[in-house]
């Protein structure tokens, strides 16, 4: 399971992705895992457009990427567009050491944890169970940015 990095970007394939965290990541394959109900939101000829050609587009619900991942021996980034798609990975048995955290960006009842993340409930719950499984999280924009902690916004 050669995931090489694991991130949750609400926007998925755009500028930061293509530009900083590819070229610093040299991956083979761009997976995105997509929760029950979500895949609408998808515009599959869009994102293949956005990334780059040298880049394969794998798009799957959670189970089946779980699956996917786990069976591949390509290099993996895992793109995700929240947090569910995370907890639904983990809970279909795909086991991964860290996450970071990209643009999440604002909703109602959202707390601030930097410029582009805003978490909700329902994000701090799936960050629990992420933290609680012993998954390192941070987020940074880009791979030149420095990393700002998500542990405070976790506690009541």
């Amino acid at each position: 399971m050669p995931i090489i990095f694991v991130r949750v970007d609400d926007r998925l394939i755009h500028g930061q992705i293509v530009q900083a965290w590819l070229p610093e990541l040299n991956v083979d394959e761009v997976l995105i895992p997509f929760s029950k109900g979500s895949e609408g939101r998808l515009n599959r000829g869009l994102l293949r457009l956005s990334l780059p050609y040298e880049y394969d587009l794998t798009i799957l619900d959670s189970t089946a990427a779980a699956s996917h991942a786990a069976e591949s021996n390509r290099r993996i980034f895992l793109l995700m567009g929240s947090l569910k798609e995370a907890a639904e990975l983990i809970q279909n048995g795909l086991q991964f050491t860290s996450i970071n955290i990209g643009g999440m960006h604002f909703k109602d009842g959202a707390q601030k944890l930097a410029d582009n993340v805003f978490l909700d409930g329902d994000d701090k719950r799936f960050l629990k169970l992420i933290r609680d499984l012993g998954i390192n999280i941070e987020t940074r924009a880009v791979p030149s940015s420095a990393s700002v902690s998500v542990a405070g916004a976790l506690e009541p």
